[in-house]
């Protein structure tokens, strides 16, 4: 009887998720993975590889190199990609049972990640689960503030979040023209870029960086657009979801928080070995 209520249990969570949200979280996070190792050869195994590798090898080396400094379409996709996150985010939050509990589990995480990076002398200052984590906690805050109506919470946070992106473009071009408009330091990084005192911003340094201005803006639209696109929280495309095609993408998207989490130590384990089986034999590389 507790075998088939657990598993009645679990079949009613698995129809309740909306596919087509799993599956571009999952999207996401499979280019994300795919950016962040092409920094690791182009940067990390580089030099190793390049000693040692074979003309192929150097090629790709050479070939990440290229796509992580030169590559617009890498800049290009990655603000797309960012966007979505933060827009899927936003949404999430409308499903969520409990989101003070999501925004201190994504806090927990991200502070996390800044001590382990700082004793890797690339310390993640404030990326982008930092910022989700204060993006969820901002949305929790206006919805208590709001008494739970969603009409009203929708309303405020799509107020809001034009406003951060807007006032996002205006700051940004004071701080084009005048680097000291804002900031004499880096004390405030955390609020946006036009916090960044030009004359030091070399000395500012954050491995992922994603402040408040202008992401939670776009995170705040998402949860302001969840109300009228989702409202009897279903797929828009439930046709469009059939046979299960999109499953191998979806698993990613629901594991979202604990791959960006761990994505780069695996990777890193994953290339070292490459690395050490066929690369530069006896020699991880990293270690």
């Amino acid at each position: 009887m507790l075998k088939q209520m657990l598993a009645n249990r679990k079949s009613k969570t698995s129809s309740n998720r909306i596919w087509e949200l799993d599956f571009l979280r999952g999207v996401c996070v499979i280019l994300m993975i795919f950016d962040h190792a092409m920094y690791d050869i182009g940067y990390l195994f580089d030099d190793a590889w390049l000693q040692a590798g074979s003309e192929n090898i150097v090629k790709l080396v050479n070939l990440a190199k290229d796509y992580y400094s030169n590559s617009a379409l890498r800049l290009t996709a990655q603000h797309i990609v960012v966007w979505i996150f933060a827009l899927l985010c936003g949404i999430s939050c409308s499903f969520s049972r409990n989101n003070l509990k999501r925004g201190i589990q994504a806090t927990i995480i991200a502070g996390i990640i800044t001590i382990v990076t700082f004793f890797m002398d690339d310390t993640i200052k404030f990326g982008i689960l930092h910022m989700f984590a204060f993006s969820i906690l901002l949305w929790w805050i206006i919805d208590t503030l709001c008494c739970h109506n969603k009409l009203i919470t929708s309303g405020v946070c799509l107020f809001l979040g034009v406003m951060i992106i807007m006032l996002n473009e205006g700051l940004m071009s004071v701080y084009a023209t005048n680097p000291l408009a804002f900031a004499t330091d880096n004390k405030y990084y955390f609020i946006g870029e036009f916090m960044l005192a030009r004359p030091s911003y070399p000395w500012f340094s954050s491995a992922d960086y994603y402040p408040i201005f202008p992401t939670t803006g776009y995170m705040l639209i998402g949860a302001a657009l969840a109300v009228f696109l989702y409202p009897k929280k279903k797929s828009l495309l439930p046709w469009l979801g059939k046979y299960d095609w999109y499953k191998p993408f979806s698993f990613w998207g629901k594991i979202a928080i604990w791959v960006y989490a761990l994505h780069q130590v695996v990777v890193v384990v994953l290339l070292a070995l490459i690395s050490f089986i066929f690369i530069t034999p006896g020699n991880f590389v990293v270690i």
